[in-house]
């Protein structure tokens, strides 16, 4: 229905801040305040209804069965951006180009071919958003559009904000995760429990619990720790407290024990009554596996000084006492030869305390080298046998003071790629401690191949080593426990297994045929020889 020809009326649209001006319209006045003819009898039902359509806050148009403009009102005009009153009998995508291809233009195409009634959401160019109403009368399709523009933003932004909240929580969650914590919070009001996702984790249940009591907390808790927990729990209640904080170990479902850090915060209302306590839990159980550690470190280094100083003194003491008599002997007996047996022995005594004392910074200097991973090694072809043979000689000496018999069977050729130096501290090292803890049984040094291996074995007759200790022995500053003080800092065999892993070898310690300890060192032969 257009606008009758010389109608007083003006046609105008209400005003909007949201709709956009239609471009050519012009400032378009409100029909309510528009003048009426002189004689409202005399207005027809097709002026009424023109009035009642610009007195509309929604956009309607009335399309043909090709989609033409049949009518449209000032309001579909200026959200479309069509040029009021020269876009009848047009399409409203001809009349404005920019509609072509959306949202809206595929929407009108379906319902003028499928003549079914239709509501949907539609974006404008401009950024208007419309809430279209699409329904068939007659021959006519009638569109009939709301400006949602406001609550579509509205609603825009609500929805960017719960998703920034959603993405807020799952990096909180994250980070509560990778950091081994969760958060909980008791409303002693209602009664409600709140705990994230992660708070069972930390008590030993991969998923989340049916529910969570106090009841089941206090079960959990170490017999030791419960009586400090259930007390700072109780003063909240008694005292004027704001916070606190406490550590304790949880009994997990697998029987192992977890620690736990938990600071709480209690909210009070105006006459102090408790009403929520929420807080933090925390698991430690790394910090304190460090902590230990590191109190153990501290330990052993205390003791190892100890050590180090007692052993470092006695062949220094023994040393300077050597000198002393010979200075002695030189002031008594001026005419003693050089050659004599009572100079001999004493220098003979300080060469042995010398050695001693090199043996001793030398292993500290090894241990040193191998924490910092500069223990050079020079492996050539050669072979083993001369290497044990010589050292069995030469311990032959030491073995007759001390009244051991050294009996050393080797099988030779014995070929292996090997470091000399480093394969003589090793033999050294094993037929010493044998010396030292064999008290004074006999010692048999071995040699041969077996299995496709070369097999060295040390063994004496002393107590021998316990299975309990048999691992522990190769470990820093490790000495047999129960076993009688004999001197040593407790580094050979640690030595010792640190260049054979270094030579693909390997070495343990098993019980000797009739007792004792037999020590047994296993490397592969040089297939190239």
């Amino acid at each position: 229905m257009s606008p009758l020809p010389g109608s007083p009326f003006e046609p105008a649209r209400p005003a909007s801040a949201d709709a956009p001006s239609a471009p050519g319209t012009g400032t378009l006045k409100d029909p309510t305040q528009l003048p009426l003819p002189a004689d409202e009898a005399s207005m027809s039902a097709q002026t009424r209804l023109q009035v009642l359509r610009e007195m509309m806050a929604e956009a309607f148009l009335a399309l043909d069965a090709q989609g033409n403009i049949q009518e449209l009102n000032h309001r579909a005009a200026s959200l479309l951006g069509l040029p009021y009153g020269h876009c009848e009998g047009v399409t409203p995508w001809a009349a404005q180009p920019a509609l072509a291809g959306t949202h809206l233009h595929e929407r009108l195409l379906d319902a003028l071919t499928t003549r079914e009634p239709a509501r949907f959401l539609s974006e404008l160019p401009s950024g208007v958003w419309l809430e279209v109403s699409v329904r068939p009368v007659g021959g006519e399709t009638w569109v009939l559009a709301t400006d949602i523009t406001r609550r579509q933003r509205a609603e825009n932004e609500a929805a960017r904000t719960d998703e920034r909240f959603r993405q807020l929580g799952e990096r909180f969650q994250v980070a509560l995760e990778s950091a081994q914590m969760a958060v909980w919070e008791t409303n002693l009001v209602t009664g409600q429990v709140f705990r994230s996702e992660g708070h069972d984790r930390l008590y030993g249940y991969p998923q989340p619990l049916a529910e969570w009591t106090h009841e089941q907390f206090l079960a959990s808790l170490h017999p030791d720790d419960r009586p400090t927990v259930e007390a700072q729990v109780s003063s909240i209640f008694h005292n004027d407290v704001l916070s606190y904080s406490s550590t304790f170990r949880t009994h997990w479902p697998d029987d192992s024990w977890h620690w736990l850090i938990s600071r709480a915060r209690v909210i009070r209302d105006a006459n102090g009554r408790v009403m929520v306590v929420r807080g933090a839990i925390l698991d430690i159980t790394a910090l304190k596996e460090t902590e230990q550690a590191l109190q153990e470190a501290v330990r052993t280094r205390d003791d190892f000084l100890s050590l180090a100083s007692h052993e470092l003194r006695t062949p220094l003491t023994s040393l300077r006492l050597q000198l002393d008599l010979i200075r002695r002997m030189a002031v008594v007996s001026p005419n003693e030869p050089l050659g004599s047996a009572k100079v001999t022995g004493r220098l003979e005594s300080s060469d042995r305390q010398l050695k001693r004392l090199g043996a001793l910074l030398d292993n500290l200097l090894d241990v040193s080298r191998i924490r910092t991973g500069k223990l050079d090694f020079e492996l050539t072809s050669g072979d083993l046998a001369t290497v044990v043979e010589d050292l069995a000689a030469r311990f032959a000496e030491e073995a007759k003071q001390a009244g051991v018999e050294l009996e050393a069977r080797v099988q030779g050729p014995a070929p292996c790629r090997f470091d000399r130096l480093r394969m003589e501290q090793v033999v050294s090292n094993l037929i010493a401690n044998a010396l030292r803890y064999g008290r004074g049984t006999p010692v048999h040094v071995s040699l041969r191949q077996q299995d496709g291996a070369l097999r060295l074995t040390v063994r004496d007759g002393g107590p021998g080593v316990p299975a309990s200790e048999r691992e522990r022995i190769f470990q820093r500053f490790a000495q047999a426990q129960g076993s009688s003080r004999t001197g040593g800092l407790g580094l050979g065999l640690y030595i010792v297994r640190q260049i054979l892993e270094e030579h693909g070898g390997r070495v343990w310690v098993e019980e000797a045929p009739g007792g004792g300890a037999a020590f047994v060192v296993a490397l592969p032969l040089d297939e190239r020889a």
